[in-house]
């Protein structure tokens, strides 16, 4: 301020070029002017209307900043207002942001740029804070890389990653006897449960008693009898039978097969019964189940047309000339003949005599007599 050191009434008016001390206290009624003012206290000039950069506050509200409104008024605004402590304001948009947001909340994650520190996330079980970065927490088998979460699996674990998922692949594992064992009523193999919709295990042993043993059928009777297959179980026949002692097979009843072989010998402890045909055709062709031909020529000639010799090696018949008319010595004659190879020499042989008979053999090529009863 400036203090006039002057008292009493000043007469005439202040130099305007030389230095004066008024002293006391004066009071001024009209306008005083001067270039400048100085504080002595201050020892600076003071500041004049045209020094003041703000001249009027628009608005009473406590604690807002003020905004710039014209070029020497302000105004305030209650959704702007700062306590000393917290700034409030409903929006705030600004290009860049430092600090450590604690107390932000409710921020969009999704417009984040750039990485958080992790000192000021929460998260949960399975992630961990390393100087900073979230890190995912890993266990034995897991690894965790710039490339994501990755399973370790042993070359013979049984496993695989198949189109992005762990699947199992038995080719990964090693041979149950690759060092000499073999399977054991213990081991386990794995099996989908479709009644819980689960994972199990089951041994060997439990298989087999509580599942296979159930499902395949069972042998009936007594020791020693031959199974055959029932309505859907095995079934058996005290008729027949195999003796392992004395290697014998019994069979009482009638045994019917297209080809029995006998590579030793055939003992026959009761009769043998040969099939027997009779014929009056005038051509017949033996039959695959014939042996005895009894041919009745009484009304005609009759010719027997043997089979192939190839296809019948071993095979024994009977050719007899029979008669109903038991007066008639002589009828009509018969005729063999084979078409593939020779009987005998011969491309067919004659029977003229009533009652002969011939008894032919095949060795693969040909047919021959080996016995002879009448011409």
């Amino acid at each position: 301020m400036a203090y006039n050191v002057l008292k009493g009434t000043i007469e005439g008016s202040v130099d305007q070029h030389g230095d004066q001390i008024i002293g006391g206290v004066k009071i001024f009624r009209n306008t005083v002017s001067a270039s400048v003012f100085y504080d002595t206290d201050a020892e600076s000039p003071c500041a004049t209307i045209k020094d003041i950069a703000i001249t009027k506050i628009n608005g009473r509200t406590k604690g807002a900043l003020l905004i710039y409104e014209d070029d020497d008024i302000v105004k305030t605004d209650h959704n702007l207002v700062y306590d000393g402590k917290l700034l409030q304001a409903k929006k705030i948009q600004c290009e860049e942001y430092h600090g450590s947001a604690k107390h932000l909340v409710d921020l969009p994650t999704d417009n984040f740029n750039g990485e958080i520190n992790a000192d000021f996330l929460n998260y949960s079980h399975g992630l961990q804070n390393v100087r900073g970065t979230l890190q995912a927490k890993t266990a034995a088998g897991i690894s965790c890389d710039e490339d994501g979460l990755s399973v370790y699996l042993d070359n013979d674990c049984g496993l695989t990653i198949n189109s992005k998922k762990l699947a199992i692949d038995l080719t990964k594992t090693e041979r149950i006897n690759l060092r000499g064992q073999n399977l054991s009523d213990d081991d386990l193999f794995i099996v989908s449960d479709v009644s819980t919709s689960g994972i199990r295990n089951t041994t060997l042993r439990n298989l087999y008693d509580n599942y296979i043993n159930l499902k395949v059928p069972h042998a009936t009777g007594n020791q020693g009898q031959i199974q055959f297959k029932g309505t859907s179980e095995f079934e058996s026949s005290p008729n027949l039978s195999f003796d392992h002692t004395s290697d014998t097979l019994s069979l009482e009843g009638k045994l019917e097969s297209k080809n029995v072989y006998v590579k030793k010998k055939l003992v026959c402890e009761g009769s043998v019964r040969y099939n027997i045909t009779k014929t009056t055709d005038r051509v017949y062709q033996v039959l695959e189940n014939d042996y005895t031909i009894l041919c009745d020529s009484l009304n005609n000639k009759i010719k027997i047309e043997l089979p192939p010799a190839v296809n019948n090696e071993g095979r024994v018949l009977i050719i007899k000339k029979a008669n109903t008319d038991k007066y008639k010595i002589n009828s009509n004659g018969i005729e063999i003949s084979c078409k593939e190879g020779k009987i005998d020499i011969s491309d067919s042989h004659p029977i003229k005599m009533n009652y002969s008979s011939r008894t032919l053999q095949s060795d693969g090529e040909n047919w021959w007599i080996i016995g002879t009863k009448g011409t």
